[in-house]
């Protein structure tokens, strides 16, 4: 069960999530903690817990007035703030883990949150400067015990199964067994924002940490890449960074679509890759859109990513999502009636991490507000939310239509009876998108082409999930019926 104190920081991180541009927010605010509050006087103590000592450095110089304006909204006081840096793994006098830590050596889920590694060191003018020998990834000395890279709470447990994102969490368990034997290496997970890549990329490292003390594992974003990469350049450490890199047993990167641009960056981790892939080490790459769509990127290093298996995820139905809300009660205690689940689940839509924000929000107010949660105060409580997310509607004849001409077919063939394979696969895509984007039942959407049952739409559903399984033209195809489909509805 959350404490207070995590309630609190969590409904401030969504604060700052919408006041802070999301690279910035992912980079820095996202691996910061809160350990404790308390009243001091007139004002209200806060401390926030960092992963190292140049990422305090950075959030205070940066950040520290917008987290002050949050934190006293949320207290309703004045704030005073300490930082704390979490505890960092001992290292030898020759760069190396000192083995085995104490017994009672703490490790609190706090200090292994998702983020850049740590970075500690002083340049000569005494400011915080990225250290590369701080970088070096250690084995975790503590059987089953998750790299501090990772967030502990993704897990294969907790990421509710769909048809959505089957073939990705399948994968991603193959991957998690047999971490650099199985031919998904690189695997490349993909998909628009808020639909669960990197809890997929934290869940894989966390069990192949799970499976060995000695196997190091590290998460970072493609921001954090290039940072530590820039600061070697500077304080002429390349060779130990190129060194450190290469004792990575499992690397994760998400968010690589921001390597576009980055010639020098490319070019290092381009022979990075070939090192790592070479010595059978496992790669996994997060990415919102497919290689093929990603600009910016060196042909070289986009035909690498496509070497082992690229899978997307994609927006959760409505059955998904009710069930990631059961299961968010389940874990968490609380109750919440059918009708308040469905009211949720129909309304907050293609994002899970909207849709968990929703969640939280009446968690914290049923739980340290105490407020009783009935449909009318909740359709109140989340006003804001949905309605500044909630999509407008579009009719299955629209999608059809669209669908029809996008593959230049007369929208009444569609709705024949020809068997030419052109013709089905055109219609087949259109049940599939009045499946995803309407709550028309699977009759209803069967009626729109020629009175076909439901086990017709069923069957057309499975034949363009089992054609974007294996087939990159017709992902690509998908996308931009997605886009003209997108269209229409904003400017309905």
């Amino acid at each position: 069960m959350e404490s207070r104190t995590d309630i609190l920081w969590h409904n401030c991180k969504e604060a700052l999530r919408d006041a802070v541009d999301t690279r910035p927010f992912q980079t820095w605010l996202e691996p910061i903690s809160m350990t404790k509050t308390r009243v001091d006087g007139d004002a209200t103590h806060v401390e926030l817990e960092m992963p190292s000592d140049f990422h305090r450095d950075w959030v205070g110089q940066h950040y520290e007035a917008e987290l002050r304006r949050v934190l006293s909204e949320a207290v309703g006081t004045s704030v005073r703030l300490s930082y704390i840096v979490a505890e960092q793994v001992p290292v030898g006098v020759d760069g190396e883990p000192e083995l085995p830590f104490p017994e009672d050596t703490p490790l609190r889920p706090s200090a292994r949150r998702v983020g850049a590694p740590a970075l500690n060191g002083q340049n000569g003018n005494g400011s915080s400067t990225p250290s590369v020998a701080s970088l070096r990834v250690r084995p975790e000395s503590m059987p089953n015990a998750a790299p501090r890279t990772l967030n502990p709470n993704y897990t294969f447990e907790s990421f509710i199964e769909a048809d959505c994102n089957r073939l990705a969490r399948s994968a991603g368990v193959a991957v998690s067994e047999q971490p650099g034997v199985t031919s998904f290496n690189p695997f490349l997970i993909y998909g628009r924002v808020g639909l669960g890549k990197t809890h997929l990329a934290h869940a894989i490292g966390n069990a192949i940490a799970g499976t060995g003390p000695r196997t190091s594992v590290l998460y970072m974003t493609s921001e954090a890449f290039t940072n530590c990469f820039v600061q070697a350049i500077q304080n002429n450490t390349l060779a130990d960074f190129t060194t450190t890199f290469r004792e990575i047993d499992v690397l994760i990167v998400d968010d690589i679509q921001f390597f576009g641009g980055k010639e020098k960056t490319q070019e290092q981790f381009f022979h990075l890759f070939n090192d790592l892939h070479q010595r059978g080490k496992q790669i996994v790459l997060c990415a919102d859109r497919s290689p093929a769509e990603i600009d910016g990127i060196e042909e070289r290093l986009l035909s690498r990513f496509r070497w082992g298996l690229s899978a997307d995820v994609q927006p959760p139905d409505l059955e998904t999502r009710t069930a990631i809300l059961q299961s968010h009660c389940k874990r968490s205690g609380l109750e919440l009636s059918h009708d308040i689940v469905d009211y949720i689940a129909y309304n907050v839509r293609d994002n899970i991490r909207l849709l968990e924000g929703a969640f939280n929000r009446l968690y914290a107010l049923n739980r340290v507000a105490k407020q009783e949660l009935t449909l009318p105060f909740v359709q109140e409580a989340l006003a804001d939310l949905i309605q500044a997310r909630v999509r407008k509607t579009i009719s299955a004849r629209e999608i059809r239509d669209i669908v029809a001409e996008f593959y230049s077919l007369d929208p009444t063939i569609m709705a024949g009876k020809s068997r030419k394979r052109h013709i089905v696969d055109a219609r087949q895509t259109a049940m599939h998108f009045c499946k995803a984007l309407t709550q028309l039942s699977l009759e209803a959407i069967g009626k729109q082409f020629g009175g076909r049952d439901h086990s017709t739409v069923i069957h057309a559903c499975k034949a363009v999930q089992a054609r974007l399984d294996t087939d990159s033209q017709y992902r690509s195809e998908l996308a931009s019926v997605e886009r003209l489909l997108t269209q229409r509805i904003v400017h309905a």
